[in-house]
């Protein structure tokens, strides 16, 4: 018993472990073979000892039971034979080169795959060792084997590296994704300045050689002047975003006197601080030598200003300083009187898209660009620009720049920026900040009582009175400048009618709905709402909220005429009616029926809303609060242009201008097609496409397109032509249809120099065919597939002599899809193309007629 631990005996003389028997009797030796061999057994991990040459001389337990296999099998064999390699001839020679190597004196380790899990008919992957075991002379006698299972290790390695490779995957979607955004930008900003400058160039000439121009005409003038030059501004943006992002943004430095530099742009806001009678004081060194890029400081100039007049109440205080510090760099400081920046926002003011005040109540317009673009422009000149509170209340911007150039960087003299350039810049900005001065709409006499009464909200001051002046003809006309200001009008008149706008200072047009419906008064009171939103989420929270109308801006002033009229008249019926009803007990039970079905379609129609909310909120928010930014932007002022527009021509105008007026009007058409294209193609993308499913007459719909058409035709001494068989109406969305004859008959009319275009419509089998045959310059078909992309196109953008910005053809594979239907092109280089539409008609959402075109 001696060296043995005594407590195993204490209450038997023989302990037992599987084939393992302790005895009490057993000498020290004997016990410890015992104990290794115990030790041996319940190993988790695989372990055996070979001989010199291979042969299995002993193994574990948990080895042999994974391959299901006796130790007694496999004993005095070689190795590789046994049942753990048989997996594949390649992994049994693999264990006999292993052999070879440590029977050399090498430590072999190798992950392997091999059967070692259900008895042998599963497989697990080991951490597999070989090591030489020596004797006291140092010659190698054994091979030790050992294996580690790792199977959930290199299962969780594999899942990594397919996760990493997923990751890598949308990580180069992403980048692609932003080059294309960047090439998108720059591709509308493309298409956004030739318009623009159409609308500007006739509208200024206009007005300097106009003479005989009526006031009416001039304020008009005016008007599309400020609001072009307020949209270039915005594109001019959007084009620095651009080449930002693409990193083809550098400084061109030159040699300037930034004191000058900074008393000319803050001389521009000159007559603009004497009209709001703010204090301006500009103090700036006589001469500052300095090598930076002059356009753009000009630019961080312009817009600190910019920002600091666009928040500074009227009568405030705005400070302008320009001087050197202690470490020789320029420092330029911007504060005002204005409300501030609050701590918490003194960081992303300065990212894109990011506006101090924002909702739908937001005082103040803008795309949130001009900040950060101010400090993209500083850190191009390895400057800094921050915020802090300015000494007595406001904001203090502060921009710090180096007074010369990187070493090595060539530096030119000095030289002025492009004039024109620099000046439709200052003249957006101005015109953006300047207050119009717009006379009060009062329309129609209080006495005329037998006319409607409707009251206009809307900011927008040019806006407002323009509306209020198409509507004046049919109805009297009342207006406000915001939500609160209509919400007490309205309180006050009691009008037939409200058209609102949706984002308004102090009170929305949302709230203003919603204070409305709390009055019992005015519950039955019809609201139209005028939004430059294109959101379809917002558009059903509002019609649910109280809303009967909603109109996206820009819209025709007929569209809206005709929309208040149908309001006013079913208002005015609905007067009559319960006056009628009121008198007759026995229509009250009919009218209470009514009611109740008519509760019940509207419980129906509010559950089908609420699931369509739910649809629109999973869609990509991101994308949608820029696009609904933008549009807005962007929509306000078109509107006016092509309002303001429809105002010049009705007055009347010399013969020698008309064709003038005739390229404001065909430029601001195409401006308008342009923006919609987007926000449609936005709308299909993200599920927002709500099909209107009717009959009607598709030849008549394509004749208009046609006529439409014409002129763009015309100028190009192009031949249209239209062949239609008798076809019976097509049942499905003529809105939507139009979408798909526009873009294709006006694609074909842009790539075709000579010839002509041909629009074909006849009815087969299953459904409508619309054909539209160009004499173009065809298409290689290794393009077909690709121009249905967005934003393909296949002439690059700095070759780019044909307008577009990649969209038309997108739109229609999108649309005629969301139709059911299919498209089909045919092409050949130096001939021409087809594009072939087939359109069934609809019966319900996903089902259409066995045989359309069997009968008219």
């Amino acid at each position: 018993m001696s060296g043995l631990n005594p407590h195993l005996f204490e209450s038997t003389t023989a302990l037992r472990v599987r084939q393992v028997e302790l005895l009490a009797s057993d000498d020290p030796q004997r016990h410890r073979e015992k104990l290794a061999r115990i030790v041996m057994d319940e190993m988790y991990q695989f372990v055996g000892l070979l001989d010199t040459q291979g042969t299995l001389l002993e193994v574990n337990r948990a080895a042999l039971e994974g391959a299901g296999i006796r130790l007694d099998d496999i004993r005095g064999k070689p190795f590789w034979e046994a049942r753990w390699w048989r997996l594949s001839r390649e992994i049994q020679d693999q264990q006999k080169e292993a052999v070879r190597r440590a029977n050399e004196g090498e430590f072999v380790r190798y992950d392997v795959e091999i059967y070692g899990q259900a008895s042998g008919e599963g497989t697990i992957i080991i951490d597999y060792s070989l090591i030489p075991v020596r004797d006291t002379e140092g010659r190698v006698v054994f091979l030790l084997a050992e294996g580690r299972n790792i199977t959930e290790k290199k299962r969780a390695e594999a899942e990594i590296a397919r996760k990493n490779q997923e990751l890598q995957r949308l990580l180069d979607r992403v980048q692609e994704l932003d080059e294309l955004k960047s090439e998108f930008f720059a591709n509308v900003s493309h298409e956004l300045r030739t318009p623009l400058a159409l609308i500007l160039g006739p509208v200024e000439k206009l007005l300097a050689t106009g003479d005989n121009l009526t006031e009416l005409q001039r304020r008009d003038l005016e008007v599309m002047r400020r609001n072009a030059a307020t949209l270039l501004k915005q594109v001019n943006h959007l084009l620095d975003l651009s080449k930002l992002d693409a990193g083809q943004m550098q400084a061109s430095y030159a040699q300037v006197d930034l004191g000058r530099l900074v008393r000319t742009v803050a001389g521009h806001f000159d007559a603009l601080a004497a009209q709001r009678a703010i204090s301006y004081v500009v103090e700036a060194p006589e001469r500052l030598p300095a090598q930076v890029d002059p356009e753009k400081l000009e630019r961080v100039v312009l817009n600190l200003l910019s920002n600091a007049f666009k928040f500074v109440p009227d009568g405030g205080r705005i400070r302008c300083d320009l001087r050197v510090t202690e470490e020789g760099r320029a420092l330029l400081s911007v504060q005002d009187s204005g409300p501030g920046v609050r701590p918490e926002l003194r960081q992303t003011i300065f990212e894109r898209f990011r506006q101090g005040d924002g909702g739908t109540t937001r005082q103040f317009g803008g795309t949130g660009l001009g900040l950060s673009i101010a400090r993209d422009f500083v850190a191009l000149h390895g400057g800094t620009i921050g915020v802090s509170d300015a000494p007595g209340g406001g904001a203090l911007f502060q921009v710090e720049v180096p007074l010369r150039a990187p070493e090595g960087v060539w530096v030119r003299k000095e030289s002025e920026p492009p004039a024109a350039e620099r000046d439709a810049m200052v003249q957006g900005t101005l015109s953006e900040l300047s207050p119009v001065d717009v006379q009060p709409v009062h329309a129609g006499e209080d006495s005329d009582t037998e006319r409607p009464l409707v009251l206009v909200v809307e900011d927008n001051p040019e806006l407002n009175r323009f509306i209020a002046e198409v509507l004046s003809a049919d109805f009297r006309v009342r207006t406000a400048a915001d939500g609160q200001e209509g919400l007490e009008r309205a309180l006050e008149l009691s009008p037939d009618l409200i058209v609102s706008d949706i984002m308004m200072p102090r009170m929305s047009g949302a709230q203003m709905i919603a204070r409305l419906r709390e009055d019992r008064a005015l519950d039955g009171l019809p609201i139209l709402v005028l939004s430059a939103k294109a959101d379809d989420a917002l558009r059903l929270e509002l019609l649910r909220n109280g809303a009967q109308d909603y109109v996206v801006k820009p819209f025709s002033a007929e569209e809206l005429l005709a929309r208040v009229r149908n309001l006013v008249t079913m208002k005015r019926a609905r007067q009559v009616l319960e006056a009628e009803l009121s008198l007759k007990s026995d229509n009250l039970e009919a009218l209470a029926r009514e009611s109740a079905r008519r509760k019940r379609q509207l419980e129906h129609a509010l559950e089908e809303t609420r699931l369509a909310r739910e649809q629109a909120e999973v869609a990509s928010r991101a994308k949608s609060e820029f696009l609904t930014l933008v549009s807005h932007e962007m929509n306000t002022p078109l509107t006016s242009l092509l309002l303001t527009l429809k105002s010049v021509e009705r007055s009347g105008i010399r013969p020698e201008n008309t064709w003038r007026l005739e390229r404001l009007r065909q430029s601001s058409q195409r401006l308008r097609h342009l923006v919609t294209g987007i926000i449609e193609y936005s709308r299909i993308g993200t599920g927002k496409l709500d099909l209107e499913v009717a009959s009607f007459d598709v030849g008549a719909l394509a004749a208009q397109v046609l006529e439409e058409l014409s002129p763009e035709a015309s100028q190009k001494g192009l031949k249209l032509a239209f062949i239609a068989s008798e076809v019976p109406p097509l049942r499905s969305d003529a809105r939507l249809v139009r979408v798909v004859l526009g873009n294709l008959l006006g694609n074909a009319i842009r790539y075709t120099q000579h010839g002509q275009v041909e629009l074909t419509l006849r009815c087969e089998g299953r459904g409508h065919i619309c054909e539209v045959r160009d004499t173009g310059p065809g298409i290689p078909r290794e393009h077909w597939s690709r121009i249905f992309e967005p934003f393909e196109q296949l002439e690059p953008l700095r070759h780019k002599s044909t307008p577009g910005v990649g969209l038309g053809l997108a739109l229609v594979k999108q649309v005629v899809d969301a139709l059911r239907g299919w498209v089909e092109l045919e092409s050949e280089v130096g001939v021409g193309s087809t594009f072939r539409v087939v359109l069934p008609a609809l019966v319900h959402e996903n089902k259409v007629p066995p045989d359309q075109c069997s009968s008219g």
